[in-house]
């Protein structure tokens, strides 16, 4: 009986061994596939914490500092490997506690290029985590801009109607690891994030909701390498300016020109640009008035501009003459000499000029009715004197000599 007790509480004291030992395999095994997702991570001060992420870009002759932590104790090894592929061990196999910040001493890169970072396990040889480490020979650079403008540090990219793609473009002088970001007056969002190669434009499109500005920054290291103000705006339609000119008056060598202005497009403003046709230019409203140097003909053209593009225009020809010296007459007391002035428009145009065909008084026509009509009777007058004296002259011949002259008809007639 007492064996039969012995042998009952050995086998209970067995089977809750057993049962422990597995529920401590299972934890173990719970524990590792939890974390085996990541191991460890590896970073510089310029970033790359997080699953092979990147570390950052440096300049040539610049020095960094690797961290890296783990997250359960094992042998682990560290390694950079340069653009030729060389490999290049940084630390020995090392058995490390988990949760533990390490870091290296400062490893300085002497020749530009991409470098990846790597923790290997010391026994498995699987990578932990990576990073890239991106080293280059000058100051990175960046431009962004769209099909409307934008190029050139902070220039302006151009106005979009809502609810239309827009195509953005992005450059660095070097490879690096970059944001693009769309900033609004509701926030900000990142519409790019990763490696740029150098000199080589990458493309990403968005889509604006609301009228406003739209601002694009392109920031590496949580510097902005350049940014771009879009205006998102509801197109509206467009007409050039309404001008007409009321008055041209010219004394002199002075012309004064008057009339109206006025923008045909919604929320514009118009501007007055005026070309005198002597070399000078000016900006002005209406009244403008201008005196020239010396007389002669000379062509007017005045501009009306919208801040829109639209513009209208109209030219005018005028001529100006300087002020001529008459003399009058004298009388008993010396009379001075006065000034009279022959300027004048000689034709005004707008568009198109239309010739003018000038008509003669009535009282030419008249005047050559008459002279026509006298001439006509004089003609008449002497026609008949001249007959009736050659008729007398003939009759005086034939009583002296009748014969005569009959015989010398008859001849010419043989």
């Amino acid at each position: 009986m007492k064996i039969i007790t012995l042998l009952s509480l050995l086998i209970l004291t067995i089977s809750i061994s057993l049962a422990m030992v597995s529920a401590v395999n299972d934890s173990n095994s719970s524990n590792t596939m939890t974390s085996h997702a990541q191991l460890a991570d590896v970073w510089t001060s310029k970033g790359g914490e997080g699953l092979n992420n990147s570390c950052g870009y440096y300049k040539v002759g610049e020095k960094a500092i690797i961290h890296f932590r783990l997250y359960q104790a094992m042998y682990v090894e560290l390694y950079i490997i340069r653009p030729d592929g060389t490999r290049i061990k940084i630390m020995n196999a090392s058995f490390l506690s988990p949760g533990i910040e390490y870091k290296t001493p400062p490893i300085l890169f002497i020749d530009p290029g991409i470098r990846t970072i790597q923790l290997l396990g010391a026994r498995s040889h699987a990578v932990l985590d990576s990073c890239k480490l991106f080293v280059g020979e000058k100051m990175i650079e960046g431009d962004i801009w769209t099909e409307k403008g934008g190029r050139g540090k902070d220039a302006p990219g151009g106005t979009f109607p809502p609810l239309s793609p827009i195509k953005v473009a992005f450059m660095v002088n070097t490879t690096a690891d970059v944001e693009l970001r769309a900033i609004t007056s509701r926030g900000g969002k990142s519409i790019y994030e990763g490696v740029a190669e150098a000199d080589k434009a990458q493309y990403v499109y968005i889509e604006a909701l609301r009228e406003g500005f739209l601002t694009l920054k392109l920031i590496y290291d949580n510097r902005t390498l350049d940014s771009c103000k879009i205006m998102i705006l509801v197109p509206t339609e467009e007409y050039p300016p309404s001008l007409r000119i009321n008055s041209v008056n010219i004394s002199g060598l002075t012309v004064e020109i008057s009339g109206e202005v006025k923008p045909e497009t919604s929320n514009a403003t118009v501007k007055l640009i005026w070309e005198w046709g002597d070399g000078s230019k000016e900006e002005g409203p209406f009244p403008q008035r201008h005196v020239y140097r010396k007389g002669g003909d000379y062509t007017i053209r005045l501009i009306a501009e919208q801040s829109d593009g639209l513009s209208s225009n109209f030219t005018y020809r005028v001529h100006v003459s300087r002020p001529i010296e008459t003399t009058t007459p004298r009388t008993e007391s010396k009379v001075e000499t006065s000034r009279m002035t022959t300027s004048y428009i000689t034709k005004v145009v707008t568009v198109a000029p239309k010739s003018e065909k000038e008509e003669s008084p009535p009282y030419q026509l008249i005047a050559l009715a008459l002279g026509g009509v006298a001439a006509v009777i004089l003609f008449l007058l002497l026609s008949k004197f001249v007959g009736y004296r050659e008729e007398s002259h003939i009759g005086d011949k034939s009583g002296e000599g009748g014969n005569v002259q009959t015989d010398h008809l008859e001849s010419q007639d043989d």
